[in-house]
């Protein structure tokens, strides 16, 4: 059996640009801030894949079966990434796949882990958006939102979800005052109404007729 080939090329230079804009998309969830481990882009980045295909006539690189992209703590995980690259090697779209594909990557503090899923993930580096479909889905620690079609305009800041199914977000509040955060889905309990207090009974009443 052939060793799956181990690659270091210029190529994923885009894959660290999709990363951003995935996490990114993560900061537009919530209002704590999403950051990366800065370590992380001084990492060096590893691919692994079944097979790959540069097309310098078309300026593209293909990454097929079973693809794995590492650089320190980000991971993404596809059946297939395609890179189209313009003349001088910089960046121009990025398409990755899968069932679905995967994406990881630790964040700074203790802001834990950003995700997101997708059967399809498009990142237009021209327009600085990102477009995730086929059951999309990103989580930011306790957060996500859940959607047919999630596109992100980065260059504006803006969040588009629907497609076929409902939209679903679960976003929990952060922590109060006193640190305690409130426990999920759950409102504060009003005050128990007061138990009415019972009146003694009339002298030569009590204990039976």
């Amino acid at each position: 059996m052939n060793a799956r080939p181990m690659i270091a090329t210029t190529a994923p230079r885009a894959l660290p640009v999709l990363a951003a804009a995935l996490l990114t998309l993560g900061l537009g969830l919530t209002t704590r801030s999403a950051v990366a481990l800065q370590s992380d882009a001084a990492q060096p980045m590893l691919i692994e894949a079944d097979r790959v295909e540069v097309d310098e006539g078309k300026s593209t690189s293909l990454y097929l079966g079973q693809v794995q992209v590492d650089q320190g703590t980000m991971r993404l995980l596809a059946d297939q990434v395609t890179v189209h690259h313009r003349s001088d090697r910089q960046i121009k779209y990025i398409i990755a796949r899968g069932e679905p594909a995967s994406y990881k990557q630790q964040l700074d503090g203790e802001q834990g882990e950003m995700q997101a899923f997708a059967k399809r993930m498009d990142y237009d580096a021209d327009r600085d958006e990102l477009i995730l479909t086929g059951e999309a889905l990103v989580i930011q620690g306790t957060d996500r939102i859940a959607s047919e079609r999630i596109v992100y305009d980065r260059a504006h800041a803006r969040v588009q979800a629907g497609g076929d199914s409902r939209v679903k977000i679960q976003m929990t509040p952060q922590a109060k005052k006193d640190g305690k955060p409130p426990a999920p889905g759950t409102a504060a309990a009003p005050p128990a109404p007061p138990v009415p207090t019972p009146k003694a009974p009339p002298p030569g009443k009590q204990g039976g007729a």
